[in-house]
C-alpha cells in the first residue's frame, strides 16, 4: 500500500491539514533544543519534513537543517514556507529510505508520527536504523509518535468540517495493528476519497526497535510540554536516545 505517495502529493492534503499548529512545532522543537543543549550550527535531519513545520524552525534557530520528504508538493511548499520565514536550509526530495548522504549529523528525527506508513514492520524498523547509521557517534535521535493507548481511549470516530466551501468528512477506525482514516472531501455534488493507514506500535515495540538500531534511551516524554510519558494519559510518546 502506497497511500501516501497519492495523498501527501495532493492539494487536498493542505486543505485537511491547513489547521497545523505552528505553536506546537515551535514548542517541540524548542523542548528538543533544550534537552539536549544542542550547539548553535549543529547539524539536523528532518526525516519526512512535510511543509517544514519542524525543520524551518530548526532553522531559524541557528541549525543547520536538511529537510527531507517523498512529496514533490510538500517540499515546495516548505520551501516557500522557508523563503518567508527568511531562513536557507538542504530541502531533498526523496523517499527516507533511499535518501543517500555521504553527511553525519548531530541531531535526526522523526516527528509528527511519520513512521509506521509501510504495510511491513521491516520497512518501518528501516525508518530508525536510518535514522542511526546517519548519526555521528555521539548523536541524538527524537522521534514524536501517538501514543497507542491513549489514541485508542479517546480516537473520535468521525469529524466533519468545512473549508472554503468544501466539506471534509473523516472517518477513523481500528483495523487489525492499523489505525485507518477514511477521508471524503465534497464539493459541489462531486467527492474525492483518500486514506491514511498507520501501524500502531506499542510503547514498548516502539523502544525495542529504537535499541534493537543500537540506539541507548536517553529521556522520554508524553506531550511537547516535556510532562513525563504516562501509558493512560499522555497524547504523545517522545523519545530521546542516542548513538
Amino acid at each position: 500500500m502506497t497511500w501516501y505517495k497519492d495523498w501527501f502529493n495532493s492539494e487536498n492534503y493542505l486543505r485537511v491539514y491547513s489547521h497545523r499548529n505552528q505553536e506546537e512545532a515551535e514548542r517541540l522543537v524548542d523542548l528538543i533544543a533544550k534537552i539536549l543543549n544542542l550547539p548553535a550550527n549543529s547539524s539536523v535531519l528532518d526525516m519526512a519534513c512535510g511543509a517544514g513545520r519542524h525543520a524551518i524552525t530548526f532553522a531559524k534557530m541557528g541549525y543547520k537543517v536538511t529537510a527531507v520528504d517523498l512529496s514533490n508538493l510538500l517540499i515546495s511548499e516548505a520551501k516557500k514556507n522557508a523563503e518567508q520565514g527568511g531562513v536557507e536550509l538542504d530541502f531533498v526530495l526523496s523517499d527516507i529510505l533511499e535518501f543517500e548522504t555521504n553527511k553525519k549529523f548531530d541531531l535526526t528525527v522523526n516527528l509528527f508520527t511519520s513512521i509506521g506508513y509501510f504495510d511491513n514492520d521491516e520497512e518501518n524498523y528501516a525508518v530508525i536504523k536510518k535514522a542511526y547509521d546517519l548519526l555521528k557517534s555521539g548523536g541524538h535521535f527524537v522521534i514524536d509518535y501517538f501514543n497507542k493507548e491513549f489514541l485508542l481511549k479517546n480516537m473520535i470516530p468521525m469529524t466533519v468540517f468545512s473549508e472554503n466551501g468544501q466539506k471534509i468528512i473523516q472517518n477513523r477506525s481500528i483495523d487489525g495493528t492499523r489505525i485507518v482514516k477514511k477521508i471524503i472531501i465534497a464539493n459541489n455534488g462531486s467527492s474525492e476519497e483518500f486514506y491514511e493507514s498507520v501501524r500502531l506500535y506499542s510503547f514498548e515495540e516502539i523502544i525495542n526497535y529504537i535499541k534493537k538500531a543500537g540506539f541507548t534511551i536517553v529521556k522520554q516524554y508524553g506531550d511537547y510540554f516535556g510532562n513525563n510519558y504516562e501509558s493512560e494519559s499522555s497524547p504523545r510518546l517522545i523519545i530521546f536516545a542516542m548513538k
